[in-house]
């Protein structure tokens, strides 16, 4: 059975479709005496005979017609695989898994994509949202191509690591609050008020940590979670106030954005990948169409 291959198979279709040996010989541009023996070999391998011979014509056994349709899948696949191998390595075609923050993918990596398909349409994108951890464990397990985290990770030599742009961090809380109205605030403002943050272990919770620490205050953590969907929503139920990337996971009027101005906090975005692996082809023409832009502001609107 292991040498079955698809020369074989395709012998077969022929000849089954003609039902006759010569003619098949003449499409496959071989001898009939080589379509013959093919057939020969894979009645042996199978074990029964695919073809009844009637005089100079043949036609299939029950056993021939039942594997008809699994031949042409089998064929089918094997082209299937084929193409697929090819378009792994090309550019034009082929596929980009991307591992990425939330408010990377709320505006930003979608409106590249956008841009990157109108001149490359057959390339494909996988792309799966997760914290910095999960998105810097992919990479260097070898799950996403690429990664957009931030923080970027110091200390890692198997990342290949490029900055891409700054997000902006502002202050959110519930409409009626007694920051609203106010142009801008300050970390002190905030020294009293229950805080929802992420959890210790994101890039996000660190910067703000350390923003805190720097001036001297105390962080009143009320809720911790990562979706900052959800975080959102305990802000407009009034549990507590918190510190986000621009733009908001959703519109709301049921809070307010207020710049922070004393100290302003802004985190880096950066693009990864491991330096150990070759990026397929289409990886590295997505990066570097993203590296490309690396220079551009990221400054949106806050507002809520």
């Amino acid at each position: 059975m292991d040498r079955i291959n698809a020369d074989l198979l395709r012998t077969f279709l022929e000849v089954a479709k003609l039902e006759h040996l010569g003619h098949a010989a003449d499409v496959l541009g071989a001898d009939q005496s080589t379509v013959s023996r093919k057939i020969v070999r894979l009645e042996t391998e199978f074990g029964v005979p695919l073809f009844e011979r009637i005089g100079r014509s043949i036609r299939l056994t029950q056993a021939g017609r039942r594997l008809v349709g699994r031949a042409e899948r089998l064929l089918n696949d094997m082209r299937d695989a084929i193409a697929d191998a090819a378009g792994a390595v090309s550019a034009e075609t082929g596929q980009v898994h991307i591992g990425f923050l939330h408010t990377v993918g709320a505006r930003w990596l979608p409106e590249r994509l956008a841009r990157f398909l109108k001149t490359h349409p057959a390339v494909r994108f996988i792309l799966v949202e997760g914290t910095v951890t999960e998105v810097i464990a992919g990479v260097t397990g070898g799950d996403f191509d690429l990664g957009i985290a931030g923080p970027p990770p110091a200390n890692n030599p198997e990342l290949v690591i490029h900055p891409l742009f700054r997000e902006r961090v502002a202050v959110v809380v519930p409409a009626g609050h007694r920051l609203v109205g106010r142009s801008s605030c300050t970390l002190e403002d905030l020294a009293d008020e229950p805080l929802i943050l992420p959890r210790s272990r994101s890039g996000l919770r660190k910067i703000i940590d350390e923003a805190f620490a720097a001036q001297g205050l105390a962080t009143r953590v009320a809720y911790e979670g990562d979706d900052f969907s959800i975080v959102e929503g305990l802000v407009e139920a009034g549990l507590g106030s918190t510190l986000l990337p621009m733009p908001l996971p959703a519109p709301s009027t049921r809070v307010a954005v207020i710049p922070l101005r004393d100290p302003p906090i802004a985190r880096t975005m950066a693009l990864c990948w491991d330096r150990r692996r070759t990026l397929p082809p289409a990886a590295n023409l997505f990066a570097q169409s993203l590296l490309s832009e690396s220079s551009e502001p990221f400054d949106l609107p806050v507002s809520a």
